[in-house]
């Protein structure tokens, strides 16, 4: 019985010792504060019609994941059209109509198709548009982000 004594004694004062410890209790309070998500913006190194294009992409998702409506990706794409290009007279006329399918669209006022021939039209009218106009913008970015997605050579 005395050895079996000896280690529970040793193990009752070791104990003992304890009692007062908390690994969980710091010195000094901390709060925890979780980071917010990081933003994904497309490098600023690329053209300003290939950063629109990645930003539509992005707001595709969110429109797939039903976290914003056509109308609300519409504005965000133009808020970051603005931010990265600035207005001009051929983007303003192009972002006008697309936000306004992209209205339509969210209605049920125009099929997907209606909506893509509506656009391709518009963007065809603008190339011919282009060759007489006088002075041109210098950067159409936005109308070429959508010559991009609907296959046609950008304006130059």
């Amino acid at each position: 019985m005395k050895p079996l004594l000896l280690p529970v004694l040793a193990s009752a004062l070791l104990l003992a010792g304890c009692a007062g410890f908390d690994p969980f209790k710091s010195a000094t309070p901390v709060t925890i504060t979780p980071k917010p998500k990081p933003e994904i913006v497309a490098p600023a190194t690329q053209g300003n019609s290939e950063r629109l294009l990645f930003e539509a992409n992005r707001l595709a998702e969110e429109v797939k994941a039903s976290r914003m409506n056509r109308t609300q990706a519409a504005d965000a794409l133009g808020r970051a059209r603005l931010a990265w290009v600035g207005r001009n007279s051929v983007d303003d006329e192009v972002f006008r109509q697309y936000r306004q399918l992209a209205v339509a669209r969210d209605t049920n006022l125009v099929t997907p198709s209606g909506a893509h021939n509506r656009m391709f039209d518009m963007l065809k009218n603008w190339q011919r548009r282009w060759l007489h106009l006088s002075p041109r913008p210098a950067d159409p970015a936005f109308t070429n982000f959508l010559m991009k997605v609907y296959s046609l050579p950008p304006l130059q």
